[in-house]
Formats: C-alpha cells, sequence, structure tokens
C-alpha cells in the first residue's frame, strides 16, 4: 500500500507539474500569435505601396463626352493590376499639344507620364533636362516591356546611349513610296504596273528609267485627251528619303556597310537634279497642269475621279490590301505601284512615346504603369484606355477586332469616346479596327521583322553648333523649294530653272550648307564608332 500511494502521490505531483507546464506553454502560445500578428501586420503596412495618383498627359483626340466614364472605369481595372495606384488623365488635342507642353513645362507642373513625340523637338527636351533617364527604372520596374519590346525599339528613343521614353511599339518601317493611278487606264493598257514596279525596284523611284516608265504612260493618256488634271509632282523626293538627320540633310548609301554612309543635301543630289529637270520637261509638254503654282495646295486633286491622273503616296502592308484601302477611301478603283522593293527602318525615331518627366513625384509607380500599358499583362487595361467600354464605344467582332461607334480609324473629338492607340502603348495588344486590313498586326510585326535597320538607331544630331546656319538654310529652301504641300522649283513650273537652282545652291553655301554637312558627318561618325 505504501509503495502504491507512493507511486500515486507521485503521479499526482507529476500530473501537475505537467499541468503548470502546460498551462504555462498555453500562456505563451496564446500571447505569441496577437504579438506575431500585430508584427506582420505592421510589417505589411510598411511594405504595401503608398496611395499615389499619376497625371498622365495624353496626345489625341482630347476630353470627350464619355471620357471620364472610361477613365473611372480605367482606374478600377488597375486597382486589380496595380494596387493604390490612380491615374488623372490631362488630354490634349494633338493640334494643341506643343504650345501647351511649353506652358506646362515652364511652370515645372507635376506630371507623372507625357506623350512626346513628333510634334515636340524630343532631343531637345531631352538635352533641357525635361525626361528622367529610364534604364535603371525599366530594369527595376518594368521586366515585361523589357521582354516583349524588342531591344531595337527602346533604342529608337535613346539620346546619347541613355533611354529617355518608351517608344509607342508599332509599324516602325519607313513607309515605301508607290505610284497610284486610276485602274481603268491599266485596263486600257496605258501602263503595265508589273514592269513598273520592276523598274522601279531595279532602278531607284528617281531614276531615267523610272521616270521613263511613267512618261511613256502619261504619253498614251495625253493621245487619249484623259489626262484630266495631269501629273502631280508632290510627295516623290521626300518619300525616298530614308535616315533625314534634320531638312534637309540625309544620310545617304547602304545601310548594311557603315562606312559608304555619307551626310548630304538632299537638294544638291543627282537625284535631285533629275528630277527637277524631268518635271521642267513634263511641264512644257502639257503632263502639268499649268496653274500650279498658284495652287496653295498643290496636291487638292489626287484621289479625285476627275483629278490627277498618277500621283504619289505611301504604304506599308500587301499591294492588294493598300489598293482596297485607296479605292474604297477614293471612291473608284485605284492601283497602287510600289517604288522600292524593301522597308527600312531608319533613325527616325521619336515620332511618338510616353516619357516620365522630370516633375514626376512618382517616377516607380509611373514605370510600373508603363509596364502595363507595354506588355500583355495590362492588355485589357490597354485597349480600354484607348477604345473604351465594350458594347458603347465599340461592338466587338471577335478576340481580336472591334467596330468602332461614331468613327473609322482613330477617334475624332467629337467621338463620344476613342484615343489613339499609337500614342497609348504596345499596339501589338491594340485590337484591330473594321479601318484595319485583315490581319494587320501580325502584317506590321512582320514588316518590321524583315526590315533593313539602320545602323544609326538611336543617334540623336546634337544641333546647337549649327542652329544659325540651319535657321538661313530654311529660309533658302522656302524661298527655292517652298514648303508642305506647295512645291516651287520641283513643280517644273519655274522658268529657266537650271539657272534657278543653281542659284538656289550657291544661296545654300553661302547660308552655310557645307559646314552643317561636316558637322553631321564628323557626329556620324563619332556615333558609329560607338556600335562597334
Amino acid at each position: 500500500m505504501k509503495t502504491l500511494k507512493s507511486v500515486f502521490s507521485k503521479t499526482i505531483v507529476l500530473s501537475m507539474t505537467t499541468a503548470l507546464l502546460i498551462t504555462g506553454c498555453s500562456k505563451t502560445s496564446t500571447d505569441s500569435p496577437t504579438t506575431t500578428t500585430k508584427a506582420t501586420a505592421s510589417a505589411a503596412a510598411s511594405e504595401a505601396p503608398k496611395q499615389v495618383t499619376l497625371k498622365f498627359v495624353t496626345f489625341g483626340s482630347g476630353k470627350q463626352a464619355d471620357s471620364q466614364e472610361v477613365w473611372d472605369e480605367f482606374n478600377k481595372k488597375l486597382a486589380t493590376l496595380l494596387p493604390n495606384t490612380k491615374v488623372e488623365f490631362e488630354p490634349i488635342v494633338n493640334t494643341a499639344y506643343a504650345d501647351k507642353w511649353k506652358l506646362m513645362a515652364a511652370a515645372a507642373e507635376p506630371i507623372d507620364i507625357a506623350w512626346t513625340g513628333y510634334v515636340l523637338d524630343y532631343p531637345g527636351e531631352v538635352n533641357k533636362g525635361s525626361y528622367l533617364e529610364l534604364d535603371a527604372l525599366v530594369d527595376k520596374f518594368a521586366p515585361d516591356l523589357k521582354k516583349e519590346i524588342p531591344a531595337w525599339v527602346l533604342d529608337r528613343a535613346r539620346v546619347n546611349g541613355k533611354l529617355y521614353a518608351i517608344p509607342n511599339y508599332q509599324q516602325a518601317v519607313d513607309n515605301r513610296p508607290t505610284l497610284r493611278v486610276p485602274k481603268e487606264f491599266i485596263d486600257k493598257g496605258y501602263i503595265d504596273p508589273k514592269l513598273a514596279q520592276e523598274t522601279f525596284y531595279k532602278y531607284g523611284p528617281v531614276s531615267k528609267e523610272s521616270l521613263a516608265v511613267i512618261e511613256n504612260y502619261l504619253e498614251k493618256l495625253k493621245q487619249n485627251n484623259q489626262l484630266r488634271k495631269g501629273f502631280s509632282t508632290a510627295n516623290l523626293p521626300g518619300m525616298q528619303h530614308h535616315n533625314m538627320l534634320t531638312a534637309p540633310f540625309k544620310l545617304a548609301g547602304d545601310l548594311k556597310d557603315p562606312k559608304s554612309l555619307k551626310v548630304v543635301n538632299i537638294y544638291e543630289t543627282e537625284q535631285e537634279q533629275l528630277f527637277i529637270k524631268t518635271m521642267t520637261d513634263w511641264y512644257a509638254k502639257g503632263y502639268i497642269r499649268k496653274d500650279i503654282l498658284s495652287m496653295q495646295n498643290q496636291r487638292q486633286d489626287e484621289g479625285k475621279s476627275d483629278g490627277n491622273i498618277a500621283w504619289f503616296h505611301t504604304m506599308v502592308g500587301s499591294i492588294e490590301d493598300q489598293s482596297k484601302i485607296d479605292s474604297t477611301r477614293y471612291g473608284f478603283p485605284v492601283q497602287v505601284i510600289p517604288m522600292e522593293e524593301k522597308y527600312v527602318i531608319s533613325n527616325l525615331s521619336d515620332s511618338t512615346n510616353l516619357a516620365i518627366p522630370r516633375t514626376s513625384k512618382n517616377p516607380e509607380r509611373a514605370m510600373q504603369l508603363l509596364n502595363l500599358l507595354d506588355s500583355q499583362k495590362g492588355k485589357d487595361l490597354y485597349n480600354l484606355l484607348v477604345w473604351g467600354i465594350e458594347g458603347k464605344h465599340y461592338k466587338k467582332i471577335s478576340d481580336t477586332k472591334i467596330e468602332t461607334i461614331g468613327y473609322s480609324g482613330q477617334g475624332t473629338p467629337d467621338a463620344k469616346y476613342g484615343q489613339w492607340n499609337w500614342a497609348s502603348g504596345n499596339t501589338a495588344n491594340s485590337f484591330e479596327t473594321q479601318a484595319n486590313p485583315e490581319n494587320f498586326t501580325k502584317i506590321w510585326q512582320d514588316t518590321n521583322a524583315g526590315a533593313t535597320i539602320s545602323p544609326l538607331l538611336g543617334y540623336k544630331p546634337n544641333l546647337d553648333p549649327i542652329k544659325t546656319e540651319l535657321a538661313q538654310i530654311q529660309a533658302v529652301v522656302k524661298e527655292y523649294a517652298g514648303s508642305g504641300a506647295t512645291q516651287i522649283l520641283e513643280t517644273g513650273a519655274v522658268p529657266d530653272s537650271d539657272a534657278k537652282y543653281k542659284e538656289f545652291i550657291d544661296k545654300m553655301k553661302k547660308a552655310g550648307s557645307d559646314k552643317i554637312t561636316a558637322e553631321l558627318q564628323k557626329q556620324v561618325d563619332e556615333f558609329l564608332k560607338t556600335k562597334k
């Protein structure tokens, strides 16, 4: 009994001791989750992104009737992709953008994302310090963008080797020059499009052989009293100026052989002299209307059934698609005849981009938003921003195609909603619309992939050393060559064009054209050394 009692007593004591230990452990366990929860909550709060509102200045059709409704939907969707982030949009219509940007920059307005491109002097804005350098931000906050957009696209927005904007990825080739003619004249045998195309490809758009093909066509029209408003001289010389550095100076040579690249004044080239001589001859023969110099818009009769019997424009994609598009646009059958075989991606590199201004309060978050607008991850967000709300601003035709409501092509100021996809992000993620040919996205992506890429991609000329000479040159060019849709020497209508041409070149040389050529050549040579 004693032994049993002793054992029992010891068992009780052990049980009590165990109970106390368990109780103690229980107390510690009860306190620990509370402490841990508080610590975890505190850590989470410190790691959670702060609530920010990004100011986004857009370029295009401006504020529209349903803009605020779309922006509200945009911010709802954005909250699921980029928490604690809201966007305040400031849309500026394209025609007012340059002046508005100057005012914003002068006032140092806080802006987180802003469009920049062809209506601004992009390299000049970079040199003034308007935009932040983006390489480090892209590496850290935009992995999807960097993976999905080809490196050469980003190179187009580099200045002195550094990235200051994200190009809106799109069809990036220089458009090919083409001859447009009414199809009825092809059916009558006045011009053979296949033979014409072969000649253009072999000898180039401006050559004796190519111009002879066009003249043969014009002769047949004259013989049959079908010249109508005549031949439109506008646009051909300008369309073939790949690698324009700053008008009128471009890079000539074989893009695949950097050593052959030379800076030239386009008005001093053999092609320009040939073109002026030929147009002078055609004007005398009656192929060009006699009142062309008095016309404020010398292109006004292009694409009219009773207008020009031949004119020049550019194209991208297939000949068949472009011919269909033009025929629909003009209201009568038109045949497009391409004049260059290969597409070129030249150094026209700053036409449409999104930048983070130096006044941004939230550059990291801004880059995260750009990552969305430029990648598959934010595809739906991007299409919402561009095209608006399904059923209200567009009808869904398929997973990739829509029909816009109230406009065709790109949004207009009087449309309920519709922005410009090429000014808003990566157009590879954009819906195609009724204005696009079938498989348009694949067409331009394949075109980009097969194009010749200029070795000057990323080069931006420094015009400061020659700005005085350039201003003087522009004045001379306007006097002798004209501007915009009004040309002078190239119309062929100038009496004694040989003497006028010589006078033109002499005045440009006195204004400093040789100095400009030498300075730009020096810069090009230095840039090409960095590419080795």
